[in-house]
């Protein structure tokens, strides 16, 4: 049966049923009574028993809770018997009971209690029993107090009397009371996760304590692909990014707050748009060629999992004149709140992408969303408020004489050698009022200051509430942010919430429900399209904005055809409305005690309602109109509908044999439907300037597109652990999409990787005062990229089309079908490294890998007698390979005073190893060639400007100077290339006492730039009445000068001659981020009835220090070019954080 009709059948057979088992789920979470039971304090754990080992402890509790212990036998063969006499208590109680007096310790993951060797004893035994008796010799007194960890409560710590067995634990906010105490005696305070610390009593009735987060935890959390797993048993290359990490950075979408955070990965936005189009992430290198003709695109971004949905980032389609790429409705992670997410993983190497097959060959990025926490409810408040201004690198635009010396230099080198002629020819050519014989009266329009704003803020406000008990968890957050853009008349609004709930009604069952709404609109420049942004910089300040009656100077003729920006802005529209959800209801059933089954079904969807209104009063750059013809005004309504649904199922086994072994396997299958709907109609045509519907222009063009998409997976993974130091984890899966043609739909996918904790060795025990861990990794395996084709590759849409005044049948599309192509393929190996330096203060995490991508799709070209344009092909090979540095101090670490640094470097090598056909790319100066890397620079190298007579000079391929620009092929040499050699950053942390300040440090280097700006920045004439940077200042005059530009005269060409003029090295470093905040002291917020305030300034973008001489350097896209476009952003951010 074919895929795609299995998909659609299995789609509506199990559609009634899944909708009816998640309106089951729903119920059951909302109204079943074990809430409210645990919510009331009941369902506790009871023990007594007398003298058994731990083994029938960890049963009962298993029983008792639904928690599941993790553990080698042979950690516990020291273990000694445990009497334990506990009625209703919680689970944390139950456990520092039964591990009290153990040479042994434990760290909940999930729902998985993980049993690990003790690394400290404790200071004093502490005998299993409980029972209030006084060691000492002083007065007795009643204490209590609060125990909190930044500045939250700590719901179940242990409080023990130091060498008594007089000891309790606290409820749920975080209080406990013991009633019997020596006031000189000592308290130790333990947690999960928290450090143990000693309090003298002193004769305090009440004493408030904060526990320490634990420095460094092997065992904290990794999530990875449909599992959990630690630190110390993760085969894979993975990076964990916090969400406190993100959560107060200026950038409100998280894709650029990525940037220097994970090695090897290298974010590139090239674009200020409020909301941003989805940046360009390169992961370990580029391993897909994607569009050949036009490189920059999604498709070599790595999947993005939003709690284990993997989301729609491609850019929606479109049958009309949109412009997209700068929009925010294609980038996923502008939709979500930064403040919603608990952590991020990126997967990087086969050994942590492997499961999700067809869809990972260019990393996986796992975003994992915030739950509610046992305890009191917790209510935060947070409001953050930006003001920007704009970036301009070094570009500076000349002021009135500068520009009039050269306007009237270029002229004169052009033969015009009577002033009085030249004075009488501009005075014709703009519409001013002045005196014809002085120049000097031009009024100068600054046309930055008319499009640009000084300033734009942006406000961000959030609510959120949590809580949960041993049953029951949830978390809620309710968002608005609104930005204006640094553009007039552009901004960005975005409304969100999202509730997060989970339940265990039974101790064999959970339920949970994710999901995140979002309501967007974003007002995107109208300047795309046209050239408006060069038009910003390079428009004559002889062209007024406005004429003398104060109106508009609408349209331009000189120095070309054009409407007035600033009017542009102002009436036209440009707006796009967009609503997107994600959810996910899941199911986990526990049973046959090593057993889970679970169940997943996500949604992902967007609507869409784009809206395009062009000024019948202005020239329309993209149908040619001019105002006041019969076609001029144009107004576009686009309605775009996507929907990913997925279905996830997987069966888990997870069990110890014997001593020292443990297991776990995994078995899932997936089920996926993407399906996009697009409604649009053009309307041209109308005298109205109020008009704001197509109904009443002359002229309609509806068009529509469906597209449709199923994939359907199987997958598998064993981890296998030895006494609890050898790992081993082998993975596959089998992905068929629709995409393909019958022979090619199936593909397989695998890994296997190898984890060795060396510092678990008998040899390696006496280092431990110096080296705290060591562990050795390794992996190989293959992924694939589905994502290279769209539908249109196998199934082309037929439509009417006239020729010759005959009615006949065409192809939609300009690309053949190919039922033969395969999905690519990417094989590689990675082998780290991670050390850890006495007691953790110092760590190093190091990998080296090597990635071959196989099968990589080209275009090539077909004869036009195809009937089509171009044909896709398995037709190229590509190869990265490179290493990855991170590096963490401690460098002090005092009571009063912290100072941490985080580093990282990264280097990747990459080199197309085969190609069809050497091919040059849309812009003229990337190549595609077999030993390069993908997309260098190839051109002529210039060679600087003739002192004697002030003309330009190129050197061919020998290296001789050559007067006359050659544009065959065979005198381009490879002179370049965009992605750098290197890449990182440097993050200082440093605490005093409630002060914090942070700074992050981000660079690149070892990479080109070419600056298509300057070619008209620095056009030597070729269009005299431009406005110019002041780098054309520096021009040949007279023989015997050394200029950097060529002699002007009208019309000169020599810009628009692509070399090596305008290549420059991007080498640069950014303090990207720098943060200073405080938080009042605990007392005072507890006197305002609050748990914690935090207030605080950040910066971003705030220096530069590069060799680049053209416009901001963080404006280069992704195949390192570097123009007009919607500008970077200096700004500063003022924030509160409140939690109640």
């Amino acid at each position: 049966m074919k895929l795609r009709t299995w998909c659609i059948r299995s789609g509506q057979i199990l559609a009634k049923p899944v909708l009816v088992f998640a309106g089951f789920l729903v119920f059951l979470t909302i109204f079943n009574p074990a809430i409210i039971q645990a919510e009331n304090g009941r369902g506790g754990i009871t023990i007594r028993d007398e003298n058994v080992s731990i083994q029938k402890v960890f049963q009962s509790i298993e029983k008792q809770s639904g928690y599941r212990f993790f553990y080698n036998e042979t950690l516990l063969q020291g273990a000694v018997k445990v009497t334990l006499n506990l009625q209703n208590v919680s689970l944390q109680v139950a456990l520092d009971a039964c591990f009290r007096n153990q040479p042994l310790s434990y760290a909940i993951v999930d729902k998985t209690i993980i049993v690990k060797r003790k690394q400290q004893q404790s200071s004093a035994p502490i005998p299993t029993a409980v029972s209030f008796s006084n060691p000492g010799k002083g007065k007795l007194i009643a204490v209590s107090g609060k125990v909190t960890s930044n500045n939250l409560p700590v719901a179940g710590a242990s409080i023990m009397i130091k060498g008594s067995d007089n000891g309790a634990s606290t409820d749920k906010d975080g209080v406990f009371t013991l009633a019997e105490v020596d006031e000189d005696a000592t308290l130790i305070i333990s947690s999960v996760s928290h450090e143990t610390r000693e309090i003298k009593v002193n004769g305090q009735g009440f004493i408030t304590i904060d526990l320490d987060q634990k420095a460094s935890d092997l065992d904290e959390a990794v999530v990875v692909a449909y599992n959990t797993t630690t630190k110390r048993m993760n085969t894979g290359a993975v990076t964990v990014v916090k969400g406190e990490d993100i959560q107060n950075l200026p950038n409100r979408s998280v894709d650029k707050s990525l940037q220097g955070l994970v090695p090897g990965l290298l974010v590139t936005s090239g674009t200020g748009q409020p909301g941003g189009g989805l940046s360009n992430f390169v992961l370990r290198g580029i391993s897909t060629a994607g569009n050949v003709v036009n490189p920059p695109s999604v498709i070599r971004n790595p999947l993005i999992v939003v709690d284990g949905i993997p989301v729609t980032q491609d850019a929606y389609p479109s049958q009309s004149n949109f412009s997209q790429s700068e929009t925010a409705v294609v980038n996923p992670m502008a939709q979500l709140n930064p403040s919603d997410i608990d952590n991020i993983s990126v997967l990087k190497d086969a050994s942590a992408v492997a499961l999700y097959g067809a869809k990972a060959s260019n990393g996986v990025i796992l975003i994992t969303t915030k739950k509610g926490k046992a305890g009191k409810t917790r209510i935060s408040f947070r409001s953050q408020a930006d003001v920007a201004k704009r970036l301009k690198g070094k570009v500076e635009m000349l002021n009135r004489d500068e520009y009039l010396d050269l306007l009237f230099e270029t002229y004169a080198n052009s033969g015009y050698t009577n002033q009085d002629s030249i004075r009488s020819k501009l005075y014709k050519q703009f519409p001013v009022q002045v005196n014809g014989t002085d120049t000097s009266f031009y009024p100068f329009t600054n046309w930055e200051d008319e499009l640009f704003a000084k300033t734009a803020s942006t406000l961000s406000n959030e609510l959120s509430v949590s809580g949960g008990t041993d049953k029951t968890n949830f978390y809620l957050n309710l968002e608005y942010t609104k930005q204006d853009g640094i553009v007039k008349t552009t901004g960005y609004d975005r409304k969100s919430i999202r509730f997060n709930f989970e339940n265990r009604p039974v101790n064999w069952l959970k339920l949970g429900v994710n999901t995140a709404l979002s309501y967007n609109i974003q007002d995107f420049s109208s300047l795309i399209g046209g050239d408006y942004y060069a038009i910003a910089y390079l428009n004559t300040p002889l062209n007024p904005n406005r004429l003398s009656d104060g109106n508009y100077y609408l349209n331009f003729s000189d120095p070309f055809l054009a409407a007035n920006p600033a009017a542009v802005l102002q009436y036209n529209k440009n707006r796009n409305t967009s609503f997107r959800g994600l959810t996910k209801l899941y199911g986990e059933v526990s049973f046959l005690k090593h057993f889970k089954f679970s169940a997943a079904l996500g949604t992902d969807f967007m609507f869409l309602d784009a809206y395009q209104k062009y000024d019948p009063r202005l020239y329309d750059p993209t149908t040619g109109a001019t105002p006041g013809g019969a076609t001029a005004g144009r107004i576009q309504q686009q309605n775009t509908r996507n929907s990913n649904l997925i279905t996830t199922n997987i069966l888990n086994y997870t069990s110890t044999l014997g001593v020292k072994h443990s297991i776990n396997v995994l078995a899932g299958q997936e089920a996926q439907i993407l399906y996009t709907k697009n409604l649009s109609v053009t309307g041209t045509g109308f005298r109205n300037v109020d008009e704001t519907q197509v109904i009443n222009t002359a002229t309609k063009s509806p068009s529509d597109l469906v597209l449709k998409q199923t994939l359907l997976s199987y997958f598998g993974q064993t981890n296998y652990g030895y006494d609890n130091k050898y790992f081993l984890t082998a993975s596959i899966r089998t992905d068929g999409s629709s995409l393909f043609g019958t022979q090619n739909r199936f593909r397989t996918f695998w890994s296997t990787g190898a984890g060795w904790v060396a510092t678990e060795e008998k040899f390696l025990k006496s280092s431990q005062s110096w080296l705290s861990y060591l562990k050795l990794r390794g992996s190989i395996g293959a992924a694939g990229n589905s994502f290279v084709i769209d539908q249109a590759t196998r199934f082309q849409l037929l439509s009417n089309y006239t020729y010759l005044n005959t009615i006949g049948l065409a192809s939609t599309f300009g690309t053949a079908g190919n039922p033969g192509i395969k999905p690519e393929r990417t094989f590689n190996w990675d082998a780290g490294l991670e050390v850890h330096f006495w007691n953790n203060r110092i760590g190093v995490t190091a990998d080296v890998y090597k990635k071959k991508t196989k099968d990589v799709i080209y275009s090539i070209d077909l004869p036009l007698a195809t009937g089509f344009q171009n044909e896709r092909n398995n037709l190229g090979d590509m190869e990265n390979k490179g290493v990855e540095l991170s590096l963490f101090a401690d460098i002090i670490k005092c009571r009063n005073f912290q100072w941490s640094i985080n580093a990282n470097w990264s280097t990747n090598k990459n080199v197309l190893t085969k190609a069809n056909v050497q091919q040059f790319s849309s812009s003229g100066v990337l190549l595609n060639k077999v030993g390069k890397n993908f997309n260098s620079f190839y051109m002529l190298r210039w060679a600087g400007v003739n002192p004697d007579n002030g003309s330009a000079q190129w050197l061919d391929s020998a290296g001789n100077i050559i007067s006359t620009y050659s544009s065959a092929a065979k005198d381009k040499v490879y002179v370049g290339k965009p992605q750098p050699d290197g890449f990182g950053a440097i993050t200082h942390n440093i605490t005093y006492k409630n002060f914090q300040i942070s700074a992050i440090f981000y660079y690149q280097y070892g990479f080109q730039v070419y600056d298509n700006s300057g070619v008209n920045l620095t056009n030597d004439g070729s269009l005299a009445l431009l406005n110019q940077d002041k780098r054309a200042l520096d021009r040949w005059r007279k023989p015997g000068d050394e200029a950097l530009n060529p002699k002007r005269f009208l019309n000169n060409t020599n810009p628009a001659k692509q070399s090596t003029r305008f290549l420059f090295n991007g080498d640069y470093i950014r303090l990207q981020t720098l943060t200073l905040g405080y938080t009042i002291p605990v007392q005072i917020a507890h006197r305002l009835n609050l748990n914690s305030v935090r207030a605080y300034v950040s910066g971003y973008n705030m220096a530069v220090w590069t060799k680049y001489p053209g416009g901001d350097i963080s404006n280069t896209n992704a195949v390192g070019q570097n123009g007009f476009s919607y500008p970077n952003q200096k700004s500063w951010s003022f924030g509160l954080n409140i939690n109640l």
